[in-house]
């Protein structure tokens, strides 16, 4: 079949990746410049370097998998990080389990219990049920409100804003349940399973064009093609077509209507700045920033995992945030919003200065965060469509997960065995 594939992120890269060994006339359309999606690359002297940070669990099989059918498993390293929380002033180690019961800010009490409560968490195995309850209110009754305040609370504000107190308890379950304290890395960055993903592709006779953003998508005659047009004027038609693009994005382009499903979902941008340092800024991998005034919600320093020498010895540094579309931190000019978080990056390190950055990039993604409340499992569409050509397969439908790479492989894989074969 002619089968074109709307984004070329892990999930359309991937499931194009598999429909060209099938043997299908494949058409991959990506409206960036560059492919990857949330995980695309720049440069960080000479380096690919993931524009948002990245890493995988030893719980990611998908990725992990697909990462050794590539031939790229030699690469791909597990490293023991540290991670802090930056509270009331002061940076506290939380690494490990015995660091999370020696947390200054709770009583032991307190840290009993917010141990225990994890620890239920990563028993439980379907998180699904959890879907109806709020985190906020399940971490108050079984973590305990201390740690619900010190701990929880921040984060979820930080992450979410003024609607953390809607977020399902299913989502965070997800984020407790699937993690190890091990974090994966390839070396020399992920971009590598996107470009081998791309040549695979190219060599079996398939196209990935990029600066193709989707405009509109029809099917007029349900035994005909699927028409696709894109804002550049180019129109296409193909036997088949799956979308990977936010479900906004496909909204927009099938004219659904204002009550339809596709338009229930709603989702927070990011953006992130990679700054290139002379020195290292915070003492951890990663640094959770549990002041709810603060205008980011982590610190990661990359280099902390990866070896400065991978960079030309710069110490990168990556500072993100989950924010809507109109707030200050998504529309302000980059120079401008770096001399802003300046004062707030000397809390974590009074010693830090803005010269220290040799170097900086800055990018932002409209739909980066489903706002995943109890009532989201209403909001996600099923994979197909109204139109029998057009499969959806979007961030929204690996819930109770929000995004990831291995959950994009995933659920790319099982659309193409159910839908393509």
């Amino acid at each position: 079949m002619r089968i074109g594939i709307i984004g070329a992120g892990a999930t359309g890269l991937t499931a194009a990746h598999d429909l060209a060994a099938d043997g299908h006339e494949v058409t991959v359309l990506e409206g960036a410049d560059e492919i990857g999606g949330l995980a695309g690359s720049l440069e960080v002297q000479g380096t690919p370097l993931e524009r948002y940070y990245h890493h995988i669990f030893a719980s990611d099989r998908a990725m992990i998998d697909l990462i050794g059918e590539l031939g790229l498993a030699p690469k791909l390293r597990f490293h023991a990080t540290t991670t802090g929380i930056y509270h009331d002033g002061v940076l506290h180690d939380f690494s490990t389990p015995r660091d999370m019961l020696a947390f200054p800010p709770l009583r032991l009490a307190d840290r009993v219990r917010f141990g225990a409560s994890s620890a239920l968490l990563k028993a439980v195995r379907d998180g699904e049920r959890f879907g109806d309850r709020r985190a906020l209110e399940w971490v108050q009754r079984w973590a305990g409100r201390r740690a619900a305040d010190v701990i929880w609370e921040p984060l979820l504000v930080g992450k979410f804003g003024a609607r953390a107190p809607e977020i399902s308890m299913a989502w965070l379950w997800a984020r407790v349940h699937f993690r190890t304290f091990k974090l994966g890395y390839l070396d020399g960055g992920f971009h590598q399973v996107y470009t081998a993903l791309l040549r695979s592709v190219q060599e079996r006779g398939g196209r990935v064009e990029t600066g193709r953003r989707l405009a509109h998508i029809a099917q007029p005659d349900p035994a005909g093609p699927v028409e696709v047009t894109t804002e550049d004027g180019a129109r296409a038609e193909f036997d088949r077509v799956l979308v990977t693009v936010p479900q906004p994005a496909f909204a927009r382009a099938t004219g659904a209507p204002e009550d339809d499903v596709l338009h229930r979902a709603e989702y927070l941008g990011a953006t992130c700045f990679v700054l290139e340092c002379d020195r290292s800024v915070i003492p951890y991998y990663w640094l959770n920033v549990n002041d709810p005034s603060a205008p980011f919600l982590a610190v990661v320093e990359h280099t902390r995992m990866v070896p400065t020498s991978e960079y030309g010895g710069r110490h990168v540094v990556y500072v993100g945030n989950y924010v809507p579309r109109d707030d200050w931190r998504f529309t302000t000019d980059p120079a401008e919003l770096l001399q802003r978080y300046e004062p707030w990056l000397q809390r974590l390190n009074p010693d830090f200065e803005l010269s220290w950055v040799q170097d900086w990039h800055f990018s932002r993604a409209g739909f980066a965060q489903p706002v995943v409340t109890p009532a989201y499992r209403e909001s996600i569409p099923p994979h197909e469509t109204s139109m029998p050509g057009v499969v959806l397969a979007t961030m929204s439908q690996i819930y109770p997960q929000d995004r990831g790479q291995s959950y994009a492989v995933a659920m790319a894989r099982r659309v193409v065995q159910q839908y393509f074969r």
